[in-house]
């Protein structure tokens, strides 16, 4: 028996999930390091970083959903699922990298849940806003 995997070439699947990471990936480490500014030069307490990098976090994977649904036309909700925890791994290595710090805790399925819950989320607003347009 021959196991055949699909064939992603002609669809851009992987191409647009590529682009679409890579998209929100950029924008938190950008984010990241302009709140690191903010945080030495303002003196903004520890308690309000953590929250402020999970807002981070949601407003990037919401612009990977935004650009991964512009090449993916059916089950908009289960692509953004995907993105988000795409995004959850990829992100955890980068900020780790930057942290010096690779434990795998509770926490990172937290986050990869609420990335998923965001992933969610931003393809069903994102396709209800596309068919009201």
């Amino acid at each position: 028996m021959k196991l055949r995997l699909p064939n992603f070439k002609g669809s851009g699947v992987v191409r647009a999930y590529t682009r679409s990471t890579l998209y929100a990936l950029v924008l938190t480490l950008a984010s990241v390091l302009l709140l690191a500014l903010v945080v030495k030069y303002a003196g903004i307490s520890d308690g309000a970083i953590k929250p402020i990098v999970q807002i981070i976090k949601a407003l990037s994977v919401f612009t990977g959903v935004a650009a991964v649904l512009r090449s993916i036309e059916k089950r908009a909700w289960m692509h953004g699922g995907i993105l988000g925890l795409i995004y959850t791994v990829l992100a955890f290595f980068a900020l780790s990298t930057i942290d010096s710090n690779f434990s795998i805790t509770g926490g990172f399925f937290v986050e990869a849940a609420f990335a998923l819950a965001v992933g969610i989320a931003s393809a069903m607003l994102l396709r209800l806003r596309k068919r009201e347009i």
